[in-house]
């Protein structure tokens, strides 16, 4: 399926962002109930407008919800834990962004186009796109949005000082944050306007959320991959050379073992070897392309990213932008809250609780149907060029090891088998009695 005319929709749009030409938009209903994890805290205040504070959380199917302060009361408990926390640990108020209007733009994948021209080459983020915000009946749309490599270093460094701080918890060194990027949607003279200013959200799958929204690994394969490009470039192109010889680590050490050891070498310490086989002519060149050894980078994470990102934009030619300079004014810290006024009492309907609906099983580390639409379509326009590189939300696992089973009986899956607990019997052979629930399953029952 290509790309084809956008559905006529009153919503207006980013000036960079490309709509899925054929998934229509769908309203956006925002519940401070239904929050379960809060991103992000932000005023807007643009010129003479009322500066205005706003809350910006995920329910539990990973949907966004953008909640004005003055219904902050209504989160549940443990979003409020969280806000508390972030606002007590940081010491600050929240950032200000100076627009009229922003959009939420959850990035999913990211593409890195391998044929690039130059340095600050463009860069396609995929994801879902809602807003704009405020207003009285903003949407939620898949799609494409452009920006540059520039773009992308310089968003997540610029707000990296105000990334949301969740609590500590026993699987994490250091306490987990989120951090979110401000992007830029049009031209600058749009921006400087109040409009175009795009608040984008490194995504974590829902079944990846332990106890909060932390995004740090997603955000260090982000950069990882985006300082890989700007360093091949310089490499290629002789120069600049500080940025050629910038060292860069992995933001995950098993993940580039796991990728050596596919392409052939035996990892001894940090030092991968490459497996001489010489089978025939073609995997003997092959291997005449690849290096003996290969050393293994340290690990890194998002700070340490975060910090060569911005050694990376002091050596990128032509850096800042016009654009980047616009931005540079309308993001600070806030130093003073907005007068807070009483929120008009409401009449309450009760709904009656319902229940969740149960998650689906995680999918494959695969671009969604409406993805491989502009993939395909970014791929036609230059068939020779080589494959981008793509930075996913969840990281593509190495295959398992092969085992003596027939691929085809792989495809009937586990349920067809008869489980260890069940057991095999002889026939006639009356099963085993069921065990007896615990009492305590019965409550549950009524």
């Amino acid at each position: 399926m290509g790309l084809r005319e956008p559905h006529a929709t009153l919503v207006i749009l980013p000036r960079y962002f490309v709509p899925h030409a054929t998934t229509p938009p769908v309203p956006v209903l925002s519940d401070a109930a239904s929050v379960v994890h809060v991103v992000d805290t932000f005023l807007l205040d643009f010129h003479h407008m009322a500066r205005s504070e706003w809350v910006v959380g995920l329910d539990a199917l990973g949907s966004v919800h953008f909640i004005p302060a003055s219904e902050r009361s209504r989160l549940p408990a443990s979003a409020l834990a969280q806000l508390a926390h972030h606002e007590v640990a940081t010491g600050r108020t929240p950032h200000s962004i100076a627009a009229s209007t922003v959009y939420f733009f959850e990035v999913e994948l990211v593409e890195h186009p391998a044929d690039a021209e130059g340095f600050n080459d463009p860069v396609y983020l995929y994801g879902h796109l809602s807003g704009p915000w405020p207003n009285t009946s903003p949407k939620r749309v898949p799609g494409q949005l452009t920006v540059t490599r520039g773009d992308v270093l310089a968003g997540l460094t610029r707000q990296a000082p105000y990334a949301f701080e969740y609590a500590q918890t026993p699987e994490s060194s250091a306490a987990p944050r989120g951090y979110h990027a401000l992007l830029p949607g049009d031209r600058p003279e749009a921006l400087e306007e109040g409009g175009g200013a795009v608040l984008a959200w490194p995504v974590v799958p829902p079944e990846l959320q332990m106890g909060n929204a932390s995004n740090g690994p997603m955000v260090a394969r982000i950069l990882h991959d985006v300082l890989t490009q700007l360093k091949e470039d310089a490499e290629a192109n002789g120069g600049p050379a500080a940025l050629a010889k910038l060292e860069l680590p992995v933001p995950s050490r098993a993940m580039a073992i796991a990728e050596l050891e596919l392409r052939g070498y035996e990892v001894k310490g940090d030092v991968a070897v490459l497996r001489r086989q010489h089978p025939g002519v073609l995997t003997r060149m092959a291997e005449w392309l690849r290096a003996e050894k290969v050393r293994i980078p340290p690990e890194a994470g998002a700070p340490e990213f975060l910090d060569l990102a911005r050694q990376a934009l002091a050596l990128l030619p032509g850096w800042p932008t016009e654009t980047e300079r616009v931005l540079r004014s309308q993001a600070s810290p806030g130093n003073r809250l907005p007068p807070v006024s009483a929120p008009v009492p409401r009449e309450v309907v009760p709904v009656p609780a319902r229940p969740l609906p149960p998650r689906a099983p995680a999918p494959p580390a695969r671009p969604d149907e409406w993805m491989r639409d502009f993939l395909s379509a970014h791929a036609a326009q230059k068939p020779q060029a080589a494959k981008p590189r793509l930075t996913r939300t969840r990281p593509v696992a190495p295959p398992p090891a092969r085992s003596g089973t027939p691929a085809w009986m792989e495809d009937f899956g586990a349920a067809s088998a008869p489980s260890a607990a069940q057991g095999l019997r002889e026939p006639g052979e009356s099963a085993a009695p069921a065990k007896k629930k615990p009492a305590w399953m019965t409550d549950f029952e009524d």
